[in-house]
């Protein structure tokens, strides 16, 4: 299925000086032109997003149980205290796991039930982190009129929007996610922790609270970048980036953009036969109109 979808961004006019592998050379450009005028962007790690409940899941009563190793119960223990070597050895070769940290937990004066949640709570911690750390994502929109998503994302209408095009045959279409907007988190269960089916891991990441509903979000997710999409990514400099100058079809520029920025994106369109459209404030209603420019 063909789909089109947006991004929208602000004039970043730091000079990025990478080698390209895709240009096989140093690469001296403002970081907004590598992602416009080359088409190349650099997925993000939900650990700086705005939302601090992205990628964040919760997990079903039984979901840690059976799943954690010996090993990692003592060090989540020893989060807490110190343990002796006979207590490490009561919990590493016991026949009964669940009466060994009975005993340890007591023997250190916690309740098994209270002391027994943090613990689940730290391997929750934990796991989410990992996951969280290991996934990249790159933000895209339904929508290119967005009132709020002009001022978020586009540095309060002065930035730009690009139109992207995915065919059903382009390698990404198969990565691109919907984010399910609702008021609960994903809750991980103990068949997801053992399958080898990383399914669940894409159910969290494209998953929010419905207070953002307004975005109407698509993501491109990967966990790893090299195995899932290897025709479509290079790594300049140790950092994986996506090509996605193939899918540009379209920029919209910003209600208070800059006449300097506006002319050197209108040029980029002409010499690349690129639609430009200008966003324009609506003379009646609080809407933004898109007007065709080239």
């Amino acid at each position: 299925m063909r789909r089109t979808l947006f991004r929208y961004r602000s004039f970043n006019t730091d000079k990025l000086n990478d080698y390209s592998y895709i240009h096989q050379r140093i690469i001296n450009i403002e970081k907004w032109k590598f992602e416009a005028f080359e088409g190349l962007v650099y997925p993000s790690s939900p650990l700086y997003f705005n939302d601090p409940y992205d990628c964040e899941f919760c997990f079903q009563s039984d979901a840690l149980e059976g799943v954690l190793d010996r090993e990692t119960y003592i060090h989540l223990l020893e989060r807490r205290f110190s343990l002796k070597r006979e207590e490490k050895n009561r919990i590493l070769y016991s026949d009964n796991i669940e009466r060994a940290m009975q005993i340890v937990l007591q023997a250190h004066g916690g309740r098994l039930s209270d002391s027994w949640m943090n613990i689940l709570q730290n391997g929750l911690n934990d796991c989410m982190s990992t996951i969280k750390d290991a996934v990249r994502v790159v933000c895209l929109s339904e929508v290119y009129d967005s009132m709020l998503m002009w001022s978020h994302y586009a540095q309060n209408h002065t930035g730009f929007c690009i139109e992207y095009d995915f065919k059903e045959s382009d390698m990404l279409c198969k990565q691109l996610y919907p984010v399910i907007y609702t008021k609960d988190r994903y809750a991980v269960s103990k068949a997801d922790m053992i399958s080898e089916n990383t399914e669940w891991i894409y159910k969290t990441t494209c998953r929010k609270s419905d207070v953002w509903s307004y975005e109407k979000e698509w993501r491109i997710v990967t966990a790893n970048f090299n195995k899932v999409m290897p025709q479509k990514l290079k790594c300049p400099n140790g950092k994986y980036v996506l090509d996605l100058k193939e899918n540009i079809k379209a920029f919209y520029l910003g209600a208070k953009i800059s006449e300097n920025f506006k002319e050197e994106i209108i040029q980029f369109g002409k010499k690349n036969s690129i639609d430009i459209y200008q966003m324009v404030l609506s003379p009646s209603t609080y809407e933004l109109n898109a007007k065709k420019i080239i």
